[in-house]
């Protein structure tokens, strides 16, 4: 993701912009979305909302799966955890965290866990800010610059 951002609308750049993106890219095949939504493309906004409609929910889970495991990294004053760690910190079931990380792999599959995405929301997290505000992160928080 080195490099991306640059003339990204500002919008897009944020963990769930990135995630959106890589849902798209996921359910059409990166070669079917290049072609379909590439450079030069015409989509029509109908088309434009059905496919975001369609690829919203998993790219909000894993866009809050991120920012939770931030959160649970910070708390822990920890570098990196395990998922095993994670599901402890956040009493998650095993079959759902092992859902949730499914689905991180399917849209960053460079990743096995968020610990490098993590880091860069870590930085961002202020002591003063309280739960509801950490929570807007993924909407918020521009990232390019600092991807991994």
């Amino acid at each position: 993701m080195s490099g991306v951002g640059v003339g990204v609308p500002k919008a897009v750049d944020t963990i769930i912009g990135h995630c959106l993106l890589r849902a798209v890219v996921a359910s059409e095949g990166a070669e079917a979305a290049a072609v379909k939504y590439g450079a030069g493309a015409t989509v029509s906004k109908w088309e434009a909302v059905k496919v975001l409609a369609r690829v919203t929910p998993k790219a909000s889970r894993v866009a809050e799966f991120i920012v939770l495991w931030a959160i649970a990294m910070r708390e822990e004053e920890r570098d990196a955890l395990t998922i095993t760690e994670y599901e402890r910190f956040w009493k998650d079931g095993e079959r759902q965290t092992y859902r949730l990380q499914k689905e991180f792999r399917e849209l960053w599959p460079e990743f096995d866990t968020p610990n490098e995405l993590a880091r860069v929301v870590v930085k961002k997290i202020d002591e003063r800010m309280s739960k509801k505000e950490a929570m807007r992160l993924p909407m918020t928080l521009r990232v390019s610059a600092e991807l991994p």
